[in-house]
């Protein structure tokens, strides 16, 4: 082998070995990426499940707040009725009265 070819093998392995530290640093550097992305996904998936459970709750609550409402609206609907039935009892008493009122002054009147 002459001098320029060992020269040249020597450059050439020189060159490979800074090669494979470049790959291995390539390559750790990549983990410590994938190591970072897999902690990411899990945060992700973390964050998820609370916040799909905030939801489940808020929605529970608002599920339990509007049932609350229609049992108020249907026992005030309820009390409205018997408002109105009572109203209505005591126009016809007051028409009652009205008319045995115009009875008594009738009767009055032909008395005197």
């Amino acid at each position: 082998m002459t001098p320029e070819q060992e020269e040249w093998l020597i450059r050439a392995v020189q060159e490979l070995q800074a090669a494979q530290k470049e790959l291995q640093a390539a390559q750790q550097e990549l983990r410590l990426v994938q190591q970072n992305q897999q902690v990411l996904i899990q945060e992700v998936r973390e964050g998820q499940a609370m916040l799909a459970q905030f939801f489940r709750e808020a929605l529970d609550r608002f599920d339990e707040r509007t049932r609350a409402i229609d049992r108020r609206t249907e026992a005030l609907e309820r009390r409205t009725e018997a408002l109105e039935r009572r109203t209505e009892a005591l126009e016809r008493r007051t028409d009652e009265m009205a008319e045995e009122m115009r009875d008594l002054r009738r009767d009055f009147l032909e008395r005197r």
